[in-house]
């Protein structure tokens, strides 16, 4: 069994800025097609009470929660809560590991060349890259970056991302050998599954996606929602019937 997941989704349960409700989300990814949804809320989204909602729903919903560090916004599994620390480096991020990976958790580095393509002024507006001076070149040259070290993977198809943004960061990942993640960054239900990760099994629980996203038995796509999706990731894991399944 193949299974749909949109890996970066926001609702107004734990995000000040998302018109999305949680019935909505369900609704509509249900439509869709997707198997589920992991909600990486900014503020969080209680625990017991994200259980209790997506107890029996039509799709599975997975909790997580969007980190902010100085380097950019961080989507991990198994937090409660943020993970600040008195760092305002990649120090930070070096104690956000800690935690994550105290509790059996999994980083994943959300949209990390947004806005790096945009014209400049005295700083860019990418977290990863501020002064225009280093603005990289090639993707060998971005995969030296320090948080690249610290991340389990980075989200190569973002819903919210121009192409060119996406593919640096499928570019990046490959140097890195990394799978790299899909998911749509949506705040409503437009653009839902935009960007999707697709496993190769079936995915029941917070476990079982924990397992997959270990083991890199997936590969992201763009496009789901509407039927045409296109192919993000190592030529090896593409099943080409994915493409007519899909319309």
């Amino acid at each position: 069994m193949t299974s749909f997941f949109d890996l970066h989704v926001h609702t107004n349960r734990g995000s000040p800025d998302s018109g999305l409700n949680a019935q909505e989300l369900v609704t509509e990814a249900h439509r869709i097609g997707l198997t589920g949804a992991m909600v990486t809320e900014h503020n969080g989204w209680p625990r017991h009470d994200f259980e209790e909602f997506a107890r029996n729903q039509s799709v599975i919903l997975i909790r997580a929660l969007e980190v902010y560090t100085p380097l950019g916004h961080i989507i991990t599994m198994g937090l409660d809560r943020h993970v600040t620390g008195f760092h305002g480096d990649v120090n930070q991020v070096r104690e956000l590991k800690r935690e994550v990976e105290r509790v059996g958790g999994f980083m994943i580095l959300a949209h990390p060349f947004r806005f790096l393509f945009d014209v400049h002024g005295i700083y860019t507006q990418n977290k990863l890259f501020e002064d225009p001076a280093k603005v990289p070149d090639t993707p060998e040259e971005a995969a030296l970056h320090p948080v690249f070290e610290l991340v389990d993977d980075i989200e190569v198809v973002n819903g919210g991302n121009i192409e060119v943004e996406n593919r640096f960061a499928q570019e990046v990942a490959a140097v890195l050998g990394r799978w790299g993640t899909g998911g749509s960054d949506a705040h409503s239900t437009n653009g839902l599954g935009k960007g999707v990760t697709v496993f190769k099994g079936s995915i029941r629980n917070e476990r079982d996606l924990l397992e997959a996203l270990r083991a890199g038995d997936f590969f992201p796509i763009e496009g789901f929602h509407v039927g045409r999706p296109i192919y993000y990731g190592r030529d090896s894991l593409w099943d080409p019937a994915l493409t007519n399944a899909l319309r």
